[in-house]
This record gives structure tokens, sequence and C-alpha cells, in this order.
């Protein structure tokens, strides 16, 4: 089977570099577009004051979601993985995920909040007003619940501890599971460049 380092060295990739590699499947992570039973799994080390996590996002994340995720072909899954020399990566994780545990509509909501507005907080650490703005006040005041629970830090532990395990030291860095066969990926990688290489594991 062809893998994706096949596709990327046909195409143009953005300045950030990529490396493919086979890599152990695994992770209960909730899918936040898809279903679990997706034929392709796609699995995130993300940190939202990233700017290369903001560009695959934006640029090639959330296209997979809008079209890949929503016709049940790909199960997308999201890991929080703050980077310490990001001093806001950790609360911004946290709105992420308690977003999350809201309902996967809202943390798309959140997720493309903090990643459009990442220079401004990323700038003042003013996050709340960024997720407000996305947000009704009665969502918003759900949500900093969540915040204050200890089940929301935990989950971002275990998704470092499991960045850990599976070698991932660098953001983004992203798993690809088909057809009973893992890759990793480090960097970012063009829409148009997954976009073919889901096409050929989907058989389109």
């Amino acid at each position: 089977m062809r893998t994706i380092v096949s596709f990327l060295i046909l195409f143009l990739l953005s300045s950030a570099p990529a490396t493919a590699q086979t890599a152990p499947g695994g992770g209960n992570g909730a899918c936040v577009g898809g279903e679990p039973g997706a034929p392709v799994r796609i699995e995130v080390f993300s940190d939202y004051q990233c700017p290369a996590c903001r560009q695959f996002y934006l640029e090639t994340m959330r296209p997979v979601l809008d079209n890949y995720a929503s016709a049940g072909k790909v199960c997308v899954v999201y890991r929080e993985l703050p980077l310490t020399m990001h001093a806001h990566a950790r609360e911004a994780a946290h709105y992420a995920h308690a977003a999350q545990r809201l309902g996967m509509r809202y943390w798309r909501l959140v997720s493309d909040a903090l990643y459009e507005s990442q220079s401004q907080w990323s700038a003042n650490g003013q996050l709340e007003p960024v997720v407000a703005g996305a947000l009704s006040e009665e969502d918003m005041s759900r949500l900093r619940k969540w915040m204050e629970d200890p089940a929301v830090e935990a989950a971002i532990l275990s998704d470092i501890a499991l960045a850990r395990e599976r070698n991932v030291t660098a953001t983004p860095t992203f798993f690809i599971t088909a057809q009973g066969k893992t890759e990793k990926v480090s960097g970012v990688v063009q829409y148009s460049v997954l976009q073919r290489y889901l096409d050929h594991l989907l058989g389109q």
C-alpha cells in the first residue's frame, strides 16, 4: 500500500518539515468529527498557541472535518499537547477540552475562535473574551463549570502522557490509521496532499 510519504514527495509542502513513519495505534479519544467506526482515523496532537498548529487546523484539518468527517469517512481526534514554551497554551487547552465536554459542536466553535484569534490572545493572555465571543452566555456559563472540573486537567495530562509514550516531540503531529496500519506524520501537510492520500485510502 502506498504511504503518505509517497504523496508528500509529489506535492509542495508548507515550510514546516514533515516526516512519516509507522507507529502503533491506540488511544480512545472521542471523535471531534466523524464516527468511531469510520474507515480512517486521524489523531492530532496539537498546541493552540503553536503557529504551525494554527495553519494545520485552519487550512488542512478544518476542510477534512467539513468534507470527510461530516460524510462519515474519517474520525478526527484532537489531543492536547500544550508546549511549555507557550505561556497560554495550557489554559487554551482547558477551554478547548471543556468545550469538548459540552459537545463536539462546541469544541469546533471554540477551536475556530482560538486558532483564528491566536495572535491576539497569545500577546495579551486574554483567552476568555475570545471564547465567550464564540458561545452564547448560557453555553459559556456551562463551559466555565467544566473548566473547574478536575477531569479536564486529568484528560490533558493523559494526552501529554500519551504523546510522550508515542514519542511525539513537536506539534502538530498526527497519526493516520486505516486498513490495519498506522502512520505518524510530524509537521504541516497541505490539504491537497492529505486529500489525495485520504481518497487513496478510501478507494476513491
